[in-house]
């Protein structure tokens, strides 16, 4: 593991003057170092404070707090909140996506089956729950994790009114983006109120006959003003065809999507609100609801380096994140010394600042670039010799 020490204290020496973070005094901040040992409740009086801590002692990991507080270095209960960041984590392991997790490899803790793909909800040969997964990053997971970005964005402007200069994207550094609000009233909201603010971003627990109105002849119209039934009603119209309901409720569907309004009975009713349901859930964001809520949350510090992948953890703005590609722009570490590693998984062939490398197999001994040998090593997919 010496070479990932010298590789990261590479990066950091020279691209430390990058490493940005706002309120620097009021921050918590942890680290996790090569040795596995966690220091936290640390604190720097200013960004070059912080700079040179990272040049000297390179961390596998850098984090950051998204509150501030008065006091960043004390116990937890004692560090007094001034406020927080609301952050959100999109992460496509969460996504349980047969394109992204294609080459994913999971095994049995009690048996040693292994298997590829999304990883079975038990053992398939013993029926144990106790399976562990190496994930795999692909071009399929960051694409899908952008989506799920985009949907965020449009409701936090068009829905919250939040500043677009307020808003702030980073990827992760390895299968996601967090994006973050940092100034106005949202970031001095509680925890229950930034649970409710996921699941409505989630359109989990949606109730659609909220937001539908009677008149005096019986007629249902669906209230548009409210987020979550705009964008269920929105997917639903997007493909009337492959909605399983009758021909006539069909019918009334595409004339209550038009805005207008039409005569359901019970039974009709009931299948309208169960369909809104779940479009809502499929139209909402895939977040981790539990980041969000969480204001002791620790997130990792922009453009540190991820220490599962060694890619970059970027900042990004709005129109760099629509073109960003990690296998390309988040590729941080340098590529001298080559590094002969010997792999111990299945390697696909991956692709890393436009050069590509595999497939391997297990045993093969090959000299690769510092930053492709860190990967697969940091993946687990691989071991230096």
């Amino acid at each position: 593991m010496m070479f990932l020490e010298r590789l990261f204290a590479s990066y950091y020496r020279a691209m430390a003057g990058t490493i940005y973070v706002s309120d620097v005094p009021r921050r918590e901040f942890m680290f996790r170092g090569f040795d596995g040992k966690v220091r936290r409740h640390i604190s720097f009086h200013d960004l070059s404070e912080l700079r040179k801590y990272l040049m000297s002692e390179p961390p596998l990991h850098a984090y950051y707090s998204v509150s501030l507080y008065r006091r960043p270095t004390a116990p937890m209960e004692e560090k007094e909140p001034i406020r927080a960041e609301l952050l959100f984590d999109i992460d496509s392991t969460d996504f349980e996506d047969e394109g992204c997790e294609k080459d994913s490899i999971w095994r049995c803790k009690d048996c040693g089956y292994t298997g590829r793909g999304i990883k079975p909800s038990e053992c398939p040969k013993c029926g144990s729950e106790r399976i562990d997964v190496n994930h795999w990053l692909n071009e399929r997971c960051i694409s899908l994790t952008k989506l799920e970005v985009r949907k965020l964005m449009n409701s936090l402007d068009e829905e919250f009114g939040v500043d677009l200069d307020a808003i702030a994207i980073s990827y992760t550094g390895n299968r996601g983006f967090h994006v973050r609000v940092t100034e106005g009233p949202l970031t001095s909201l509680g925890k229950e109120e930034r649970r409710e603010i996921a699941f409505y971003m989630m359109g989990r627990g949606f109730e659609p006959s909220l937001f539908m109105t009677v008149d005096d002849k019986g007629r249902i119209s669906l209230l548009m003003e409210n987020g979550v039934m705009r964008r269920a009603i929105e997917l639903l119209s997007s493909k009337p065809h492959m909605v399983r309901v009758s021909p006539i409720l069909k019918e009334k569907l595409v004339t209550l999507t038009s805005g207008r309004s039409v005569r359901l009975n019970s039974r009709e009713r009931r299948a309208l609100t169960n369909l809104l349901r779940e479009e809502a859930l499929r139209s909402g964001a895939k977040i981790d609801w539990m980041v969000t809520m969480d204001t002791g949350r620790l997130t990792r510090i922009p453009n540190s380096i991820h220490g599962k992948t060694g890619f970059r953890a970027l900042s990004l703005t709005l129109e760099d994140y629509e073109v960003f590609d990690p296998f390309k722009d988040a590729v941080g570490l340098p590529a001298e010394p080559e590094v002969k590693v010997r792999v111990t998984l299945d390697v696909p062939t991956f692709r890393l600042k436009g050069e590509n490398f595999g497939p391997y197999s297990p045993g093969d001994e090959v000299n690769l670039p510092g930053y492709a040998a860190a990967f697969l090593v940091l993946r687990g997919r691989a071991e230096s010799t």
